[in-house]
């Protein structure tokens, strides 16, 4: 349902941003209003400086120096303006005289996300592995473009009806699928009811990813760390028995429970 504002709306224009809010501010409904630079603006208060966050605070003290209107703003001697103000001064003068900074429009933000449907309700070791296909999906879009995530978003349709959401905010930025899934395999399992479909969407981007290095430059010291996290990250989620090595005790015996045990998987 869209529901009206039911506010009243100004339209008006000029050859800067700076006139064009000046032409809405003195339009009236259904008439549009054109500001032609400076001299549009000369009989304008200076109170319309109250608009622009740069020099709002200048409309006061302008007023009490007995400056009524932009044009006699205009009118006043650049140094003398620059001497009392500062650079707001400079600007509020630029203003008043039919000038302003170019506009700059917003780059839209770009949506990357993945959804897939699940053929029947979803849990427990079958959310297991949608994850990792969503994974590898989000991961091989190239809208990417070499860029690591930050934060990601992991949501779900219920079969009871509603939806399901968790923010996951990565403790570095990271483009590794085995961190994402050990993250976000965690999240799971707070998920109230079976599933009809998951998504998984970027909510920010972290810098580019860094994995490409010189052709002799092995990075065996930024694996390791890599694998330590890993360890860490499969412990938090299965215990202390989730990574595990076999250690040779016996090898010789002829009991095979005494030539090897189990132990905690160390760098």
């Amino acid at each position: 349902m869209r529901t009206a504002l039911r506010l009243p709306a100004r339209i008006g224009a000029g050859p800067s941003r700076f006139c064009a809010l000046a032409g809405a501010a003195r339009a009236r409904s259904r008439r549009a209003e054109f500001v032609d630079g400076a001299p549009g603006l000369a009989a304008e208060p200076v109170t319309l400086l109250r608009h622009r966050p740069e020099v709002e605070r200048l409309a006061d003290p302008l007023q009490r120096l007995g400056i009524a209107t932009l044009g006699a703003l205009a009118a006043l001697p650049r140094a003398s303006v620059v001497d009392r103000f500062g650079r707001p001064g400079e600007l509020a003068q630029d203003l008043a005289r039919g000038r302003d900074s170019a506009l700059v429009p917003r780059r839209p933000g770009e949506t990357l996300e993945e959804v897939l449907e699940l053929p029947e309700s979803a849990s427990g070791v079958q959310l297991e592995r949608a994850l990792v296909l969503l994974v590898d999906q989000l991961l091989a879009r190239p809208q990417r473009h070499g860029l690591t995530l930050r934060v990601v978003v992991l949501g779900a349709r219920l079969v009871e009806g509603g939806t399901w959401r968790e923010r996951v905010v990565f403790r570095e930025a990271t483009a590794d699928p085995l961190r994402m899934r050990l993250a976000l395999g965690q999240r799971l399992v707070l998920m109230p009811a079976p599933a009809e479909s998951l998504r998984l969407a970027v909510e920010r981007f972290g810098p580019p990813h860094a994995g490409a290095r010189a052709l002799f430059d092995d990075g065996s010291a930024e694996r390791t760390a890599r694998l330590r996290e890993a360890i860490r990250q499969a412990r938090a989620a299965g215990g202390p028995e989730a990574a595990l090595r076999v250690l040779e005790v016996e090898p010789d015996s002829r009991v095979p429970e005494r030539r090897t045990v189990l132990a905690p998987f160390e760098l």
